[in-house]
Protein backbone atom coordinates (compact mmCIF):
# COMPACT_ATOMS: atom_id res chain seq x y z
CA UNK A 1 0.00 0.00 0.00
CA UNK A 2 1.68 3.76 -1.16
CA UNK A 3 2.19 6.52 1.18
CA UNK A 4 -0.34 9.00 0.88
CA UNK A 5 1.58 11.76 -1.25
CA UNK A 6 1.65 14.99 1.52
CA UNK A 7 0.40 18.32 0.32
CA UNK A 8 3.28 21.60 -0.06
CA UNK A 9 4.46 22.78 3.07
CA UNK A 10 5.35 26.40 3.62
CA UNK A 11 9.23 26.69 4.42
CA UNK A 12 9.54 28.90 7.65
CA UNK A 13 11.91 31.59 7.74
CA UNK A 14 15.42 31.94 7.31
CA UNK A 15 14.43 32.79 3.96
CA UNK A 16 17.70 32.14 1.57
CA UNK A 17 18.70 35.78 1.40
CA UNK A 18 18.41 35.88 5.23
CA UNK A 19 21.45 34.58 7.78
CA UNK A 20 21.50 32.01 9.60
CA UNK A 21 18.93 31.53 12.51
CA UNK A 22 20.09 33.46 15.93
CA UNK A 23 21.39 31.25 18.77
CA UNK A 24 18.85 30.51 21.70
CA UNK A 25 20.72 32.49 24.33
CA UNK A 26 21.29 35.66 21.40
CA UNK A 27 17.60 35.55 20.82
CA UNK A 28 16.63 35.94 24.49
CA UNK A 29 19.29 38.53 25.33
CA UNK A 30 17.72 40.56 22.14
CA UNK A 31 14.19 39.97 23.30
CA UNK A 32 15.24 41.60 26.80
CA UNK A 33 16.97 44.80 24.90
CA UNK A 34 14.34 45.26 22.71
CA UNK A 35 12.26 45.56 25.73
CA UNK A 36 14.41 48.14 28.05
CA UNK A 37 14.78 50.07 24.67
CA UNK A 38 10.94 50.38 25.11
CA UNK A 39 10.63 52.11 28.22
CA UNK A 40 13.92 54.41 27.89
CA UNK A 41 12.99 55.44 25.04
CA UNK A 42 9.49 55.55 25.75
CA UNK A 43 8.10 59.06 27.89
CA UNK A 44 9.19 59.72 31.25
CA UNK A 45 12.86 58.02 30.74
CA UNK A 46 13.07 60.05 27.21
CA UNK A 47 16.54 58.50 25.88
CA UNK A 48 15.04 59.13 22.11
CA UNK A 49 17.20 57.35 20.44
CA UNK A 50 16.23 54.28 21.57
CA UNK A 51 12.89 54.97 20.07
CA UNK A 52 13.91 54.50 16.77
CA UNK A 53 15.73 51.36 16.93
CA UNK A 54 13.92 49.73 19.90
CA UNK A 55 11.66 46.44 18.02
CA UNK A 56 14.50 46.01 15.76
CA UNK A 57 17.11 43.43 18.27
CA UNK A 58 13.49 41.43 19.00
CA UNK A 59 12.92 41.40 14.43
CA UNK A 60 16.19 39.84 14.18
CA UNK A 61 15.60 37.50 16.87
CA UNK A 62 11.95 36.48 15.49
CA UNK A 63 13.75 35.21 12.07
CA UNK A 64 13.27 31.31 12.31
CA UNK A 65 11.18 31.15 14.81
CA UNK A 66 8.00 29.64 15.40
CA UNK A 67 4.81 29.20 17.48
CA UNK A 68 5.38 29.12 21.03
CA UNK A 69 9.03 29.81 20.71
CA UNK A 70 8.28 33.39 18.86
CA UNK A 71 6.03 34.10 21.19
CA UNK A 72 8.06 33.68 24.68
CA UNK A 73 10.47 36.04 23.10
CA UNK A 74 7.60 38.61 22.43
CA UNK A 75 6.70 38.21 25.95
CA UNK A 76 9.69 38.91 27.10
CA UNK A 77 9.99 41.85 25.38
CA UNK A 78 6.62 42.84 26.31
CA UNK A 79 7.32 42.24 30.41
CA UNK A 80 10.81 44.34 30.37
CA UNK A 81 9.07 47.13 29.04
CA UNK A 82 6.35 46.74 30.96
CA UNK A 83 7.66 46.45 33.79
CA UNK A 84 10.16 48.89 33.74
CA UNK A 85 7.84 51.77 32.01
CA UNK A 86 4.76 51.05 35.20
CA UNK A 87 7.36 50.09 38.11
CA UNK A 88 4.76 52.79 39.51
CA UNK A 89 1.82 50.79 39.66
CA UNK A 90 2.73 49.11 42.74
CA UNK A 91 2.67 51.87 44.83
CA UNK A 92 -1.08 53.01 42.96
CA UNK A 93 -2.31 49.74 43.95
CA UNK A 94 -1.22 50.50 47.39
CA UNK A 95 -2.91 53.58 47.49
CA UNK A 96 -5.93 53.07 45.65
CA UNK A 97 -6.67 49.73 47.49
CA UNK A 98 -4.75 49.71 51.24
CA UNK A 99 -3.64 46.21 50.59
CA UNK A 100 0.03 45.09 51.62
CA UNK A 101 2.96 46.51 49.87
CA UNK A 102 3.97 42.27 49.07
CA UNK A 103 0.24 41.85 47.69
CA UNK A 104 0.58 45.22 45.23
CA UNK A 105 3.93 43.97 44.18
CA UNK A 106 2.61 40.43 43.19
CA UNK A 107 -0.81 41.85 41.47
CA UNK A 108 2.02 44.49 39.69
CA UNK A 109 3.78 41.48 38.60
CA UNK A 110 0.81 39.32 37.22
CA UNK A 111 -0.50 42.83 35.28
CA UNK A 112 3.24 43.31 33.53
CA UNK A 113 2.99 39.29 32.65
CA UNK A 114 -0.61 40.18 31.22
CA UNK A 115 -0.22 43.43 29.74
CA UNK A 116 3.32 42.10 28.43
CA UNK A 117 1.58 39.60 26.29
CA UNK A 118 0.78 42.70 24.20
CA UNK A 119 4.21 42.00 22.43
CA UNK A 120 3.71 37.89 22.35
CA UNK A 121 0.73 38.15 20.57
CA UNK A 122 2.66 40.26 17.81
CA UNK A 123 5.63 38.32 17.78
CA UNK A 124 3.31 35.25 16.95
CA UNK A 125 1.39 36.78 14.36
CA UNK A 126 4.65 38.26 12.85
CA UNK A 127 5.85 34.36 12.76
CA UNK A 128 2.59 33.71 11.32
CA UNK A 129 3.03 36.27 8.30
CA UNK A 130 6.89 34.81 7.80
CA UNK A 131 5.51 31.42 7.09
CA UNK A 132 3.17 32.93 4.88
CA UNK A 133 5.37 34.36 3.15
CA UNK A 134 4.48 37.73 3.80
CA UNK A 135 7.05 40.81 3.27
CA UNK A 136 8.13 41.61 6.51
CA UNK A 137 8.33 45.73 5.79
CA UNK A 138 4.21 45.38 4.93
CA UNK A 139 3.17 42.77 7.43
CA UNK A 140 5.04 44.28 10.72
CA UNK A 141 3.85 48.06 10.53
CA UNK A 142 0.26 46.51 9.87
CA UNK A 143 0.31 43.70 12.63
CA UNK A 144 1.62 46.19 15.13
CA UNK A 145 -1.11 48.66 14.71
CA UNK A 146 -3.63 45.74 14.94
CA UNK A 147 -2.02 44.60 18.25
CA UNK A 148 -2.37 48.27 19.67
CA UNK A 149 -5.70 48.51 18.38
CA UNK A 150 -7.29 45.58 20.15
CA UNK A 151 -5.11 44.31 22.77
CA UNK A 152 -7.05 44.95 26.35
CA UNK A 153 -4.63 47.30 28.53
CA UNK A 154 -5.34 48.89 31.86
CA UNK A 155 -3.61 51.84 30.74
CA UNK A 156 -3.68 51.90 27.13
CA UNK A 157 -0.12 53.33 25.37
CA UNK A 158 1.12 53.48 22.04
CA UNK A 159 4.65 53.00 20.97
CA UNK A 160 4.72 55.91 19.16
CA UNK A 161 4.30 58.33 22.24
CA UNK A 162 7.85 58.32 22.62
CA UNK A 163 7.86 60.82 19.81
CA UNK A 164 5.78 63.49 22.51
CA UNK A 165 8.57 66.32 22.62
CA UNK A 166 9.07 66.55 18.34
CA UNK A 167 5.37 67.48 17.38
CA UNK A 168 6.75 67.58 13.30
CA UNK A 169 7.53 64.00 13.25
CA UNK A 170 3.64 62.86 14.67
CA UNK A 171 1.56 65.44 12.66
CA UNK A 172 0.29 62.31 10.31
CA UNK A 173 -1.80 61.52 13.35
CA UNK A 174 -4.23 63.68 11.94
CA UNK A 175 -4.71 61.34 8.64
CA UNK A 176 -4.39 58.29 10.88
CA UNK A 177 -4.27 58.62 14.35
CA UNK A 178 -1.80 57.37 16.77
CA UNK A 179 -1.42 53.58 15.40
CA UNK A 180 -0.55 55.44 11.86
CA UNK A 181 2.82 57.08 13.73
CA UNK A 182 3.12 53.70 15.66
CA UNK A 183 2.67 52.03 12.38
CA UNK A 184 5.49 54.37 10.75
CA UNK A 185 8.17 53.69 13.24
CA UNK A 186 7.93 50.01 13.44
CA UNK A 187 8.60 50.32 9.74
CA UNK A 188 11.94 52.15 10.60
CA UNK A 189 12.82 49.01 13.01
CA UNK A 190 11.65 46.06 10.75
CA UNK A 191 14.11 47.87 7.91
CA UNK A 192 16.95 48.07 10.64
CA UNK A 193 16.04 44.40 11.32
CA UNK A 194 15.83 43.24 7.61
CA UNK A 195 19.19 45.21 6.34
CA UNK A 196 20.92 43.50 9.45
CA UNK A 197 19.99 39.87 8.66
CA UNK A 198 20.00 40.12 4.80
CA UNK A 199 23.27 38.74 3.06
CA UNK A 200 24.41 39.50 -0.51
CA UNK A 201 26.46 43.18 -1.21
CA UNK A 202 26.08 45.96 1.19
CA UNK A 203 24.00 47.95 -1.15
CA UNK A 204 21.49 45.01 -1.44
CA UNK A 205 21.34 45.09 2.45
CA UNK A 206 20.53 48.82 2.69
CA UNK A 207 17.50 48.49 0.27
CA UNK A 208 14.80 47.73 3.44
CA UNK A 209 15.90 51.42 4.57
CA UNK A 210 14.37 53.07 1.35
CA UNK A 211 10.82 52.70 2.08
CA UNK A 212 10.88 54.09 5.60
CA UNK A 213 13.58 56.75 4.27
CA UNK A 214 10.69 57.87 2.13
CA UNK A 215 7.49 57.69 4.35
CA UNK A 216 9.82 60.08 6.52
CA UNK A 217 10.74 61.96 3.76
CA UNK A 218 7.61 62.98 3.30
CA UNK A 219 5.84 62.86 6.59
CA UNK A 220 8.33 65.40 7.88
CA UNK A 221 7.69 68.45 5.40
CA UNK A 222 3.88 67.49 6.07
CA UNK A 223 4.22 67.67 9.36
CA UNK A 224 5.87 71.81 9.02
CA UNK A 225 3.10 72.30 6.42
CA UNK A 226 0.64 71.47 9.06
CA UNK A 227 2.20 72.97 11.95
CA UNK A 228 2.10 76.35 9.71
CA UNK A 229 -1.09 75.64 8.57
CA UNK A 230 -2.32 75.93 13.00
CA UNK A 231 -0.45 78.90 13.68
CA UNK A 232 -2.16 80.46 10.40
CA UNK A 233 -5.36 79.40 11.72
CA UNK A 234 -4.93 81.30 15.15
CA UNK A 235 -4.92 84.08 13.88
CA UNK A 236 -8.05 83.97 12.62
CA UNK A 237 -10.25 82.39 15.15
CA UNK A 238 -11.32 83.37 18.35
CA UNK A 239 -8.56 83.45 21.20
CA UNK A 240 -9.01 82.71 24.92
CA UNK A 241 -7.29 82.99 27.84
CA UNK A 242 -7.08 80.52 30.23
CA UNK A 243 -6.19 79.86 33.63
CA UNK A 244 -5.44 76.48 35.30
CA UNK A 245 -5.21 76.06 39.02
CA UNK A 246 -3.03 73.40 40.41
CA UNK A 247 -3.34 72.93 44.27
CA UNK A 248 -1.46 70.01 44.95
CA UNK A 249 -3.43 68.88 47.73
CA UNK A 250 -3.13 65.81 49.54
CA UNK A 251 -4.77 62.39 48.56
CA UNK A 252 -7.20 63.09 51.82
CA UNK A 253 -6.58 66.38 52.50
CA UNK A 254 -9.57 67.38 50.31
CA UNK A 255 -12.00 64.89 51.83
CA UNK A 256 -10.34 65.67 55.66
CA UNK A 257 -10.65 69.29 55.32
CA UNK A 258 -12.95 70.35 52.25
CA UNK A 259 -13.13 74.13 53.45
CA UNK A 260 -9.62 74.52 52.99
CA UNK A 261 -8.97 72.64 49.46
CA UNK A 262 -12.18 75.26 48.65
CA UNK A 263 -10.79 78.27 49.93
CA UNK A 264 -7.17 77.65 48.50
CA UNK A 265 -8.60 77.23 44.80
CA UNK A 266 -10.75 80.14 45.40
CA UNK A 267 -7.49 82.46 46.51
CA UNK A 268 -5.86 81.60 43.18
CA UNK A 269 -8.82 82.04 40.84
CA UNK A 270 -8.95 85.02 42.51
CA UNK A 271 -5.04 85.92 41.60
CA UNK A 272 -6.42 84.72 37.65
CA UNK A 273 -9.17 86.91 37.69
CA UNK A 274 -6.82 89.52 38.24
CA UNK A 275 -4.46 88.85 35.50
CA UNK A 276 -7.41 88.93 32.76
CA UNK A 277 -8.09 85.56 32.31
CA UNK A 278 -11.61 84.42 30.30
CA UNK A 279 -11.98 80.90 31.85
CA UNK A 280 -10.44 79.08 34.86
CA UNK A 281 -10.13 75.44 35.12
CA UNK A 282 -9.85 73.13 38.43
CA UNK A 283 -8.96 69.73 38.71
CA UNK A 284 -10.98 66.80 39.20
CA UNK A 285 -13.00 66.50 42.35
CA UNK A 286 -11.45 70.02 43.05
CA UNK A 287 -14.49 70.61 44.99
CA UNK A 288 -14.76 67.75 47.71
CA UNK A 289 -18.61 68.46 48.60
CA UNK A 290 -21.14 66.28 46.82
CA UNK A 291 -23.35 67.92 44.38
CA UNK A 292 -26.80 68.33 44.58
CA UNK A 293 -28.80 67.31 41.47
CA UNK A 294 -30.66 70.59 42.11
CA UNK A 295 -28.44 73.57 42.87
CA UNK A 296 -28.77 76.10 40.09
CA UNK A 297 -26.39 78.43 41.35
CA UNK A 298 -22.99 77.50 43.00
CA UNK A 299 -23.15 80.51 44.95
CA UNK A 300 -26.51 79.20 46.81
CA UNK A 301 -24.52 76.05 47.34
CA UNK A 302 -21.55 77.45 48.31
CA UNK A 303 -21.65 80.98 49.89
CA UNK A 304 -17.70 81.62 49.71
CA UNK A 305 -18.17 81.51 45.42
CA UNK A 306 -17.59 85.11 44.60
CA UNK A 307 -15.61 84.24 41.36
CA UNK A 308 -16.77 86.44 38.27
CA UNK A 309 -15.08 84.00 35.95
CA UNK A 310 -16.14 80.72 34.14
CA UNK A 311 -14.91 77.94 35.50
CA UNK A 312 -15.00 74.35 34.85
CA UNK A 313 -14.11 72.20 38.13
CA UNK A 314 -14.64 68.52 39.08
CA UNK A 315 -16.79 67.46 41.86
CA UNK A 316 -18.98 64.14 43.18
CA UNK A 317 -22.38 64.31 42.29
CA UNK A 318 -25.37 62.55 43.77
CA UNK A 319 -28.75 61.26 41.97
CA UNK A 320 -30.56 58.42 41.46
CA UNK A 321 -30.23 54.98 42.76
CA UNK A 322 -31.62 54.00 46.08
CA UNK A 323 -31.95 56.07 49.52
CA UNK A 324 -29.76 53.56 51.18
CA UNK A 325 -26.69 53.75 48.10
CA UNK A 326 -27.76 57.03 45.95
CA UNK A 327 -25.57 56.61 42.49
CA UNK A 328 -22.27 58.20 43.05
CA UNK A 329 -20.42 59.73 39.76
CA UNK A 330 -17.03 61.34 38.67
CA UNK A 331 -18.35 65.29 37.27
CA UNK A 332 -17.19 68.17 35.41
CA UNK A 333 -19.54 71.27 36.30
CA UNK A 334 -19.30 74.56 33.73
CA UNK A 335 -20.41 77.90 35.78
CA UNK A 336 -20.66 81.27 34.19
CA UNK A 337 -19.38 84.46 34.94
CA UNK A 338 -22.78 84.61 37.43
CA UNK A 339 -22.33 81.32 39.46
CA UNK A 340 -25.09 79.71 36.87
CA UNK A 341 -24.39 75.99 36.52
CA UNK A 342 -24.50 75.94 32.62
CA UNK A 343 -23.69 72.55 32.47
CA UNK A 344 -22.06 68.93 33.87
CA UNK A 345 -20.44 65.71 32.37
CA UNK A 346 -20.46 62.41 33.92
CA UNK A 347 -16.93 60.47 33.59
CA UNK A 348 -18.10 57.28 30.89
CA UNK A 349 -14.72 54.90 31.33
CA UNK A 350 -14.18 54.37 34.75
CA UNK A 351 -10.52 53.52 36.03
CA UNK A 352 -10.88 49.74 36.60
CA UNK A 353 -9.88 49.19 40.23
CA UNK A 354 -9.70 52.89 41.33
CA UNK A 355 -13.23 54.12 40.38
CA UNK A 356 -14.62 50.56 40.44
CA UNK A 357 -14.00 47.47 40.82
CA UNK A 358 -14.70 44.22 38.63
CA UNK A 359 -17.30 42.19 39.86
CA UNK A 360 -17.84 44.40 42.85
CA UNK A 361 -21.56 44.56 42.20
CA UNK A 362 -21.35 40.76 41.89
CA UNK A 363 -19.38 40.20 45.12
CA UNK A 364 -19.91 43.53 47.45
CA UNK A 365 -17.12 41.29 49.93
CA UNK A 366 -14.65 42.61 47.07
CA UNK A 367 -15.44 46.44 48.15
CA UNK A 368 -15.13 45.72 51.48
CA UNK A 369 -11.49 44.08 51.48
CA UNK A 370 -10.67 47.38 49.46
CA UNK A 371 -11.96 50.09 51.21
CA UNK A 372 -9.88 53.00 49.33
CA UNK A 373 -10.93 51.95 45.97
CA UNK A 374 -14.09 54.14 44.37
CA UNK A 375 -17.80 52.98 43.56
CA UNK A 376 -18.46 54.99 41.18
CA UNK A 377 -21.51 54.95 38.08
CA UNK A 378 -20.93 55.24 34.98
CA UNK A 379 -22.00 58.18 33.14
CA UNK A 380 -24.37 57.23 30.28
CA UNK A 381 -24.05 60.32 27.89
CA UNK A 382 -21.53 62.29 25.64
CA UNK A 383 -22.27 66.06 26.04
CA UNK A 384 -20.01 69.24 25.53
CA UNK A 385 -19.92 72.49 27.63
CA UNK A 386 -19.74 76.10 26.81
CA UNK A 387 -17.43 78.46 27.46
CA UNK A 388 -16.63 81.83 26.50
CA UNK A 389 -17.28 81.96 22.58
CA UNK A 390 -17.79 78.14 21.70
CA UNK A 391 -18.55 74.93 23.31
CA UNK A 392 -14.98 72.58 25.09
CA UNK A 393 -15.15 68.88 25.34
CA UNK A 394 -14.75 68.31 28.85
CA UNK A 395 -12.92 64.75 29.19
CA UNK A 396 -12.15 63.40 33.03
CA UNK A 397 -8.82 61.86 33.48
CA UNK A 398 -8.26 58.39 32.20
CA UNK A 399 -10.63 59.55 29.15
CA UNK A 400 -7.63 61.59 27.46
CA UNK A 401 -5.91 58.45 26.65
CA UNK A 402 -8.56 56.96 24.95
CA UNK A 403 -8.31 57.71 21.02
CA UNK A 404 -11.17 55.91 19.99
CA UNK A 405 -13.50 57.42 22.84
CA UNK A 406 -12.25 60.79 22.12
CA UNK A 407 -12.87 60.62 18.45
CA UNK A 408 -16.49 59.22 19.27
CA UNK A 409 -16.64 62.45 21.37
CA UNK A 410 -15.66 64.93 19.12
CA UNK A 411 -17.58 63.65 16.09
CA UNK A 412 -20.95 63.45 18.44
CA UNK A 413 -21.17 66.92 19.57
CA UNK A 414 -17.88 69.03 17.77
CA UNK A 415 -16.63 70.89 20.54
CA UNK A 416 -14.26 73.37 19.46
CA UNK A 417 -11.69 73.05 22.25
CA UNK A 418 -10.42 70.09 24.95
CA UNK A 419 -10.25 69.75 28.54
CA UNK A 420 -8.95 67.45 31.12
CA UNK A 421 -9.48 67.68 34.64
CA UNK A 422 -7.54 64.53 36.55
CA UNK A 423 -5.96 64.12 39.45
CA UNK A 424 -2.54 61.58 39.57
CA UNK A 425 -1.44 62.04 42.94
CA UNK A 426 -2.37 58.74 43.66
CA UNK A 427 0.86 57.74 41.03
CA UNK A 428 3.30 59.77 43.57
CA UNK A 429 6.54 60.93 42.22
CA UNK A 430 6.87 59.08 39.36
CA UNK A 431 6.90 59.19 35.67
CA UNK A 432 3.32 58.46 35.56
CA UNK A 433 2.04 62.27 35.44
CA UNK A 434 3.92 63.16 32.32
CA UNK A 435 3.86 59.90 30.98
CA UNK A 436 -0.25 60.92 30.78
CA UNK A 437 0.69 64.44 29.35
CA UNK A 438 2.57 62.99 26.62
CA UNK A 439 -0.01 60.21 26.19
CA UNK A 440 -2.77 63.60 26.22
CA UNK A 441 -1.00 65.53 23.22
CA UNK A 442 -1.83 63.16 20.28
CA UNK A 443 -5.44 63.57 20.53
CA UNK A 444 -5.19 67.29 20.02
CA UNK A 445 -2.76 66.79 16.85
CA UNK A 446 -5.46 64.35 15.84
CA UNK A 447 -8.75 66.38 15.88
CA UNK A 448 -6.72 69.50 15.31
CA UNK A 449 -8.06 70.75 18.96
CA UNK A 450 -6.53 73.29 21.57
CA UNK A 451 -6.02 71.10 25.19
CA UNK A 452 -6.12 72.34 28.60
CA UNK A 453 -5.10 69.48 31.18
CA UNK A 454 -5.97 70.82 34.65
CA UNK A 455 -4.40 68.42 37.39
CA UNK A 456 -4.73 68.57 41.25
CA UNK A 457 -0.63 67.58 41.45
CA UNK A 458 0.57 68.10 37.89
CA UNK A 459 1.28 67.61 35.13
CA UNK A 460 -1.26 70.81 34.16
CA UNK A 461 -0.45 72.02 30.97
CA UNK A 462 -1.61 73.65 27.84
CA UNK A 463 -0.88 72.00 24.46
CA UNK A 464 -1.73 73.47 21.00
CA UNK A 465 -3.38 71.91 18.53
CA UNK A 466 -0.24 71.02 16.69
CA UNK A 467 0.72 69.03 20.30
CA UNK A 468 3.42 71.62 21.42
CA UNK A 469 3.30 72.63 24.66
CA UNK A 470 2.06 76.56 25.38
CA UNK A 471 2.29 76.03 28.98
CA UNK A 472 3.24 73.82 31.57
CA UNK A 473 3.41 73.20 35.65
CA UNK A 474 5.63 70.94 37.47
CA UNK A 475 4.43 68.20 39.49
CA UNK A 476 3.66 68.25 43.25
CA UNK A 477 3.97 72.28 43.13
CA UNK A 478 1.18 74.92 43.84
CA UNK A 479 1.20 77.01 40.81
CA UNK A 480 -1.10 78.66 38.29
CA UNK A 481 -0.61 77.96 34.53
CA UNK A 482 -1.94 80.60 32.42
CA UNK A 483 -1.99 80.83 28.24
CA UNK A 484 -4.18 81.19 25.61
CA UNK A 485 -5.80 78.58 23.32
CA UNK A 486 -7.91 79.43 20.57
CA UNK A 487 -11.63 77.75 19.64
CA UNK A 488 -11.15 75.71 16.36
CA UNK A 489 -13.82 74.18 13.74
CA UNK A 490 -13.21 71.52 11.49
CA UNK A 491 -12.76 67.70 11.39
CA UNK A 492 -9.80 65.94 10.39
CA UNK A 493 -9.25 62.88 8.29
CA UNK A 494 -8.94 60.66 11.13
CA UNK A 495 -11.83 61.93 12.55
CA UNK A 496 -14.01 60.76 9.32
CA UNK A 497 -11.78 57.24 8.51
CA UNK A 498 -10.42 56.52 12.22
CA UNK A 499 -7.83 53.88 13.02
CA UNK A 500 -7.83 52.26 9.45
CA UNK A 501 -4.03 51.61 9.75
CA UNK A 502 -5.30 48.74 12.64
CA UNK A 503 -8.33 47.59 11.08
CA UNK A 504 -6.32 46.99 7.84
CA UNK A 505 -3.63 45.14 10.32
CA UNK A 506 -6.36 43.03 11.51
CA UNK A 507 -7.17 41.78 7.88
CA UNK A 508 -3.52 40.65 7.74
CA UNK A 509 -3.80 39.11 10.98
CA UNK A 510 -6.76 37.28 10.33
CA UNK A 511 -5.21 35.98 6.75
CA UNK A 512 -1.94 35.18 8.21
CA UNK A 513 -3.53 32.40 10.95
CA UNK A 514 -6.46 31.76 8.19
CA UNK A 515 -5.85 27.95 7.97
CA UNK A 516 -4.35 27.15 4.83
CA UNK A 517 -6.04 24.17 2.71
CA UNK A 518 -3.20 21.92 0.49
CA UNK A 519 -3.28 22.17 -2.50
CA UNK A 520 -4.11 18.70 -4.69
CA UNK A 521 -1.06 17.36 -6.52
Amino acid sequence: MSEPIPGPTVTPHPHPTVRAVMRERWAFACAVFSGLAIFLGFAGKEIYPLAFVSMAPLLVALRGRTGWMALRLGWVTGFVAVAGGFSWIVGMLKTFSGFPTALCVLFASLLWIAQGLQYGVLAWLVSKADARNLPRLLAVPLLAAAVELLFPLLFPWYLSNSLHNAPVLYQTADIGGVLLVTAAMVLGHTALSEAWVRTGSNVERLKPLALPLVFWALAIPYGYWRIGQVDEASRHTRPLRVGVVQQNLGLMQKRNDPVVALNRHLEASRALEAQGVEWIVWSESAVAFRIPENVVNIRDYIPEWDLRTPVLFGALSVRDGTPERPNLYNTAFMTDAEGRMRGSYDKVYLLAFGEYIPLGETFPQIYAASPHSGHFTRGSTIRSLPVPGGTVAPLICYEDILPRFVRTFQNRVNPDLMAVILNDAWFGNTAEPWIHNALSKFRAVEHRRDLVRAANSGVSSIIDAAGRTVAESQTFTRENVVGTVHLRKGRTLYGYTGDWVGYAGVLLAVYSVARRRNTPV
